[in-house]
């Protein structure tokens, strides 16, 4: 995929009118905690911001904080929304070295494909496209701009279960070299309360460095609603192969205006 591609997809929704008609209130959906991206889009005329801040316990006594983790939703169809993600400062410290700075920005779209009932066995279906853009710090900012793909998908299997599941790829650049890397996840919701949600998820890279191995992930979380317009999550995942971090924990937020 190239990146031009990713710049004149994104051109046109910023250039098309947003919707005048009134908007339809729908269920907060976020793209967070979990690895996992929802099927939904945001409705049209509506701005959704999602953030948080996660610990990361590596191998080889590495630590890294990620405070951020901005993602900007808005709504420019009933089935397309611009994505801006300004992501995160980071601050990374290993032995003999510490770093920080900001992570590389992105821009993309999601564009939903197909809708679905509640225990029909064809998922609602999504396209994410987009790029991560060489402007963070020297030291996490990529050589190129990096575009990508995901396959959203989801299935309501009661009023109160849902799966969903992701297929993704992404042309990523290090240390001056770029390389494709497959990931995918799955993810079981569960609502415990008209408020409160949980899921458990795994999510894994193939692979997760130009040249290493694979890595694959466990991971479960909860998310609190305060309002129609505003939530609460917080999330615990650990590595399942040597390769993979030992652990992370993390925290956050999202609101919709």
């Amino acid at each position: 995929m190239k990146a031009s591609f990713l710049w004149a997809a994104a051109l046109v929704c910023l250039t098309g009118p947003l919707t005048a008609q009134p908007i339809e209130e729908g269920p907060l959906v976020t793209d967070r905690p979990d690895f996992t991206e929802s099927a939904d889009t945001i409705a049209p005329g509506r701005v959704q911001l999602e953030t948080g801040y996660t610990f990361t316990d590596e191998e080889r006594d590495t630590e890294t904080h990620a405070w951020g983790e901005v993602l900007v939703r808005i709504g420019l169809s009933r089935s397309v929304e611009l994505r801006l993600g300004l992501n995160s400062y980071l601050q990374t410290s290993r032995p003999g070295e510490d770093l920080s700075g900001l992570e590389d920005s992105s821009v993309g779209v999601k564009i939903k494909l197909r809708d679905s009932r509640t225990g029909s066995a064809r998922p609602q279906v999504a396209l994410i496209l987009g790029a991560a853009l060489p402007t963070g710090s020297s030291e996490y900012r990529a050589s190129h701009a990096q575009p990508g793909s995901a396959l959203a998908l989801a299935w309501g299997l009661s009023p109160r279960l849902g799966l969903g599941a992701n297929v993704n790829y992404a042309y990523l650049s290090e240390e001056g070299e770029q390389f494709g890397e497959l990931a995918g996840s799955l993810a079981l919701g569960y609502a415990l309360s008209h408020r409160v949600g949980g899921y458990i998820e795994y999510f894994g890279f193939n692979p997760q460095s130009r040249g290493g191995p694979d890595t694959h992930f466990l991971n479960g979380g909860f998310t609190w609603l305060l309002s129609s317009n505003a939530q609460l999550d917080a999330r615990a995942g650990i590595g399942l192969n040597s390769a993979a971090a030992d652990y992370f924990v993390g925290v956050g937020a999202a609101w919709r205006w």
